[in-house]
């Protein structure tokens, strides 16, 4: 494979960070999905009309406990209570924030395409789509994790093989250079050769 199409190594500091970063995701995906999901109840209880053209609203009181109240806005504003409708939706809108955050965070870190972020984010306002998107994403980032620190142990195996091949060749190069310091590599010295080539010449 050419080096440029190669995917890069996550850092060690990204690494460290997945493993709360997948559990951060996963808690939010299912909180949020839950209210979520008490948000569509709401919707329906408030918006279809039960009785006389109105639906209810939820409201909680230390006398009463938790009361269905018409959703006409003479009982609603006459109600006493917290309004538990309004409760769920905020709750939700906050809890949709922290879940795109944990979303932008798991995305950031795995180096993932956009579609991935938009497809996390969808299961923040889709009922029941978070819960199957966590499932899927959750695996798919512990797998992303798993083949990442896999490749940047095989990286610092092969740097660290390079590194000792590199200094034996060192080591091996400097005691050839020791060795050929001291005597010549022809074998014999100047003095010899000369009184040989003397005792052959004709007389």
């Amino acid at each position: 494979m050419d080096a440029m199409t190669r995917k890069p190594i996550l850092p060690a500091r990204d690494r460290r960070r997945l493993p709360g970063a997948i559990r951060f995701y996963s808690v939010f995906a299912y909180v949020t999905g839950v209210f979520l999901l008490l948000l569509v109840a709401e919707m329906v209880l408030k918006y279809v009309p039960w009785h006389d053209g109105y639906g209810y609203e939820v409201f909680a009181n230390t006398q009463h406990g938790v009361q269905l109240v018409s959703a006409d806005p003479v009982f609603v504003e006459s109600a006493q209570g917290v309004n538990l409708s309004i409760g769920v939706l905020i709750v939700h809108g906050w809890l949709y924030v922290v879940y795109l955050i944990a979303d932008f965070r798991l995305w950031t870190l795995l180096r993932w395409p956009l579609k991935n972020f938009i497809l996390i984010a969808l299961g923040g306002v889709v009922p029941f789509l978070s819960f199957i998107v966590e499932h899927f994403m959750s695996a798919r980032a512990r797998r992303d994790l798993a083949d990442a620190n896999r490749r940047a142990e095989e990286h610092d195996t092969a740097i660290a093989a390079l590194r000792a091949q590199v200094a034996a060749d060192a080591a091996t190069a400097g005691s050839a250079a020791a060795d050929g310091t001291g005597s010549d590599p022809g074998g014999a010295a100047p003095e010899t050769a000369a009184s040989d080539a003397a005792a052959r010449e004709p007389r």
